[in-house]
């Protein structure tokens, strides 16, 4: 490649160090990084604002008078015309299919006429599924996030109160965490499998399943926990310590070269040595890998994995659902890859 063409914010995130968006609406406003074969860079965005590891920024104007521009693509397109024109025509230039505009490449082919595109994406998704040190504790930041909000919502969890109330406890516990502004939601919902805080009061006898996800500078955590709406049944106690176990057994499993397919193998088959999961099994996916992205590859699925690498970082989630259990249970961790096993990254107490 002569030049690479990244228009995603994560993307331009990750390689030149700019967080460009955020839990504003300001955020929304696109950005387009160009990095160059002899090492040279720049970066069109809405803001001049904060460090970019890049040679030259140039900005549009996002505004006009304290009112959104309708158009920020367009502005942006314009500068990056202008930014390109006269000079030479790269021969090679790559960038992504999954998030160049159109309309950007469609001003870059007028203006700069480079002579052929080549998508990257595989190529950047693997770059990226390693994470390194500074990537790592940015995602520990993320779960702090999620476990303040797990210590908020046991404190309020009781028959009567609605999800919403838990939802918010949750999420003013994690931006306090944080101490800045970040985005936290999840499943919120109680005596069913998952889905956001609905207005409606908790019923005592369920499970309630929060899977928590927390967004801290860029970097995502995913998680899950259950919790018991008055006092847990025989067989909901049974069930969670069960799995429990389960997801604590599963460390042992994660290593480098394994596939994330016999990791969920291997799950569904412990999931099973229960009675009450006999028939049920491991119900959809074991989990799957995080960073910048929620969910990014391999993942843990019966029919689609990838191989596991050191450096990656996996959040796992065995899980039992049935009417007896009302509505069930789904444990999650996340685990740093090493050369030699498995780091859990989320040590959180792991009860009922």
């Amino acid at each position: 490649l002569d030049l690479l063409y990244l228009s995603d914010a994560r993307d331009i995130y990750y390689a030149t160090g700019r967080l460009l968006k955020t839990t504003d609406a300001a955020g929304d406003f696109p950005s387009l990084a160009a990095i160059a074969a002899d090492g040279s860079s720049w970066l069109v965005s809405f803001t001049m604002d904060g460090d970019a590891l890049v040679d030259q920024r140039f900005a549009y104007e996002p505004a006009y008078a304290a009112t959104m521009n309708p158009d920020p693509l367009g502005r942006l397109s314009e500068v990056v015309a202008a930014v390109v024109a006269g000079g030479s025509a790269p021969d090679r230039v790559g960038f992504l299919r999954e998030s160049l505009p159109w309309l950007l490449q469609d001003t870059i082919a007028r203006v700069q006429r480079p002579g052929g595109w080549v998508s990257v994406d595989t190529q950047l998704a693997t770059l990226q599924a390693i994470k390194d040190p500074d990537e790592v504790e940015l995602m520990r930041g993320a779960i702090a996030c999620s476990a303040a909000a797990y210590a908020a919502a046991r404190a309020i969890i009781a028959p009567g109160v609605s999800e919403l109330d838990v939802r918010e406890a949750g999420h003013r516990a994690a931006v306090v965490q944080a101490g800045e502004i970040v985005f936290h939601n999840g499943d919120y919902r109680s005596g069913v499998p998952g889905g956001f805080a609905r207005n409606r009061p908790i019923e005592a006898g369920e499970l309630y399943i929060i899977d928590a996800w927390s967004c801290y500078r860029g970097y995502w955590s995913d998680l899950s926990r259950v919790f018991a709406v008055s006092e847990p049944t025989p067989l909901q106690t049974e069930v969670h310590d069960w799995i429990a176990g389960v997801l604590r057994g599963v460390q042992g499993e994660i290593r480098p070269g394994r596939d994330g397919t016999e990791i969920w193998a291997w799950l569904d088959a412990r999931l099973r040595e229960h009675p009450h999961l006999r028939a049920i099994g491991l119900r959809g996916h074991g989990g799957h890998s995080i960073g910048t992205r929620a969910h990014e590859q391999p993942d843990i699925n019966r029919d689609r994995g990838g191989e596991i690498l050191a450096g990656m970082v996996l959040c796992v989630e065995p899980s039992g659902y049935s009417p007896e259990l009302n509505a069930g249970i789904r444990l999650e961790n996340q685990f740093l890859v090493t050369n030699s096993g498995a780091e859990l990254l989320s040590d959180i107490p792991l009860t009922l």
